[in-house]
């Protein structure tokens, strides 16, 4: 890493993680964080690796965020009904604060979870014909009588 890679790490290390996580807790994401502090992906990430435990502040400080773009969102929906002419603004709003409350803490990940079936009818052709054959000794033989009905 050269001089200014250093220099870089020294600020976000001068900064201290109750800043920076602070401001990611407080609705701020990685982007904002990345421009004040003038440093790039890269190097962010590279910080946040390197002290001990600091990963784990760090998914904690994103849950935070998670919780405080939630309670944006309640606040929107709740105040929409003093401004009924911005319903559809708000309700976009509230639809953008909680994608962001899901992708900071997957707890408000609100999305429906498909789940995928796959039937193959051969083989369940392949299951019939075992069933069948295993039991062919258990079927009882006769003739088949036609009734008519008395009314």
């Amino acid at each position: 890493m050269g001089t200014i890679g250093k220099v870089k790490l020294a600020a976000l290390e001068e900064a201290g993680e109750d800043e920076i996580f602070g401001m990611i807790a407080d609705g701020k994401n990685a982007s904002d964080v990345i421009k004040r502090y003038d440093v790039g992906w890269h190097l962010f990430h590279k910080w946040i690796a390197a002290g001990e435990g600091r990963a784990q502040r760090y998914e904690e400080a994103k849950q935070m965020a998670g919780h405080f773009y939630a309670s944006q969102a309640q606040k929107i929906a709740d105040e929409i009904h003093q401004h009924e002419a911005s319903v559809n603004s708000a309700k976009l709003a509230v639809d953008v604060l909680k994608w962001k409350a899901a992708k900071a803490s997957p707890e408000y990940d609100t999305r429906q979870r498909d789940v995928a079936v796959n039937i193959s009818v051969n083989d369940l052709h392949a299951q019939a014909a075992l069933l069948l054959n295993s039991v062919e000794d258990d079927v009882i033989e006769g003739e088949v009588v036609e009734v008519e009905d008395d009314d």
